[in-house]
């Protein structure tokens, strides 16, 4: 059988070249850069034996990497000669193989690094200045080149301004966006009308999520959130929070810790295609006795949720609950986990929405907010009676009961 053709958009020709250090490759959404540079590793690694090093700032597990990328289509084309396991790839007939590594408080492991031919950073835009400068030095086999992959955050994103700003010798830049996918048939027809739609309602988010523009740091909701290691063992579990998805967006569902007089975020789940009995068993692997507070929009799923004896309760809503929360968590000192990628994901990219004239407005840009929403319902008592938090008058397993109990008496949407 006849394997397929790869097709490459000649905008990305440059980087099939080897007289180059590093390469910087940014656009917007659906410019064909991340599928490319897999395309590209796939190549390499078949014609000759290669060492080929993937990475990311934030990567706990290999399902955070770029390895199901590769995988798929290593299956699409058919590459036989590819050995695929868990957590590598290898060729079979060249020798070359793939590793996967997260950057972020990884130091030794990175350092120890040896023989790197070709380095991949996908989501560059996120990646520490300390982290790029243990990469570059570890990367140092003659002839060793590094291709970073990235949609801008912000006008001073470390990794643009070391390469396109300040610049650094034998380096290549490709800016490209979404006309190259139209220009060679690549973009599905249901993606090209979610971009349409886009560029005619929202046009702060076009210019950033398709034409790669930064945002501006005024634009950022929330700053100054640390990235921990993982949860202290004095931590105090609060509440579960508990966002619904489906089909186009996931279900998000964390955990929030109260410790040294702030929050801790440990997501646990962020996922499509979640049924309510999946996430039902989900929640029920986790501690049964602390309250969950999900969208109250859903009534029938935190019904059903209910039925499979969880503890949930909806979200009180009122009048720019949505502003208010906002706020009130722009006041705490927030921290999460290493391990929750896309919470660190919707914090670094959760923005302020602008009218048609630019102006910053008050309220957030849809779509990148499932853990963001998900804190504000765990969080909702705090955020209503608008003070600090503090302990609350029961034990764990006694405060939640009397809630529900205040909450029933109320009227409140509450389940057990």
């Amino acid at each position: 059988m006849q394997q397929p053709i790869i097709q490459i958009p000649a905008e990305f020709k440059r980087l099939f070249t080897r007289d180059f250090r590093e390469a910087a490759v940014w656009g917007g959404r659906f410019s064909l850069k991340s599928h490319t540079v897999a395309r590209l590793l796939l190549i390499r690694a078949r014609q000759e034996k290669t060492r080929i090093a993937c990475f990311r700032e934030f990567q706990n597990s290999i399902a955070d990497s770029s390895h199901q990328l590769l995988s798929d289509l290593i299956a699409e084309y058919q590459l036989t000669d590819f050995v695929i396991t868990d957590n590598s790839i290898i060729n079979k007939v060249t020798g070359s193989d793939f590793i996967f590594k997260g950057l972020h408080r990884n130091e030794q492991s990175i350092k120890s690094i040896e023989g790197v031919d070709l380095a991949w950073c996908e989501e560059a835009q996120t990646l520490s200045q300390n982290s790029i400068e243990i990469l570059t030095p570890t990367i140092r086999k003659p002839g060793s080149q590094i291709i970073y992959t990235y949609n801008r955050l912000f006008e001073d994103d470390p990794i643009h301004i070391r390469l396109v700003v300040e610049g650094r010798p034998n380096t290549i830049h490709i800016n490209v966006n979404y006309d190259t996918a139209l220009k060679y048939g690549f973009m599905p027809e249901s993606v090209r009308l979610e971009m349409e739609d886009d560029k005619a309602k929202r046009p702060a988010l076009y210019k950033h999520k398709w034409l790669g523009e930064p945002n501006t740091l005024e634009a950022r909701i929330f700053k100054d959130w640390e990235i921990i290691d993982k949860v202290p063992h004095e931590a105090r579990l609060e509440r579960y929070g508990l966002d619904f998805g489906y089909s186009n967006d996931p279900t998000a569902f964390i955990a929030v810790y109260y410790y040294n007089g702030g929050y801790i975020i440990d997501e646990i789940l962020y996922k499509k295609g979640m049924l309510n009995k999946h996430i039902a068993d989900v929640i029920l692997a986790q501690d049964k006795q602390v309250l969950v507070k999900a969208d109250s929009a859903e009534p029938k799923s935190i019904a059903e949720l209910a039925s499979y004896e969880v503890i949930i309760a909806g979200t009180k809503k009122g009048k720019d609950s949505v502003v208010h929360g906002i706020q009130w968590l722009q006041l705490q000192r927030i921290s999460i986990t290493k391990r929750s990628t896309n919470a660190i994901k919707e914090y670094k990219t959760y923005m302020f929405d602008q009218d048609h004239d630019g102006r910053y407005i008050n309220k957030p840009v849809p779509g990148n907010d499932h853990i963001m929403d998900s804190l504000r319902y765990a969080l909702d008592d705090m955020i209503l009676s608008s003070r600090e938090v503090k302990k609350p008058r029961y034990g764990t397993g006694d405060y939640i009961m009397q809630r529900l109990q205040e909450e029933n008496e109320t009227g409140g949407d509450s389940y057990y």
